[in-house]
C-alpha cells in the first residue's frame, strides 16, 4: 500500500510516469524525493524522539567512571 502512495505523490509532484518511478528511479532517490515532497506540505516524516536531555540521562544511568 505504501508503494502506491509513493508513486502517486511523486507522479503528482514531478509529472514522471509510473514506469519511470518503478523501473528507472533508484530506491534511495525515490525515498528522498518522497521525503522532500511531504516536507513541502509540512508533513513530518521522522518520528519525534525524546528530548536530548532525556536521552543523555538514559545513557548515563548506571554509568561508572573508569577507576584505576
Amino acid at each position: 500500500m505504501w508503494t502506491a502512495s509513493f508513486v502517486f505523490t511523486l507522479a503528482r509532484e514531478t509529472g514522471w510516469p509510473e514506469h519511470f518511478i518503478f523501473w528507472e528511479l533508484p530506491l534511495a532517490r525515490l525515498l528522498q524525493y518522497q521525503h522532500c515532497a511531504l516536507r513541502a506540505y509540512d508533513v513530518w516524516t521522522v518520528p519525534i524522539g525524546p528530548a536530548p536531555d532525556a536521552q543523555f540521562d538514559r545513557l548515563l544511568t548506571g554509568w561508572r567512571p573508569h577507576e584505576s
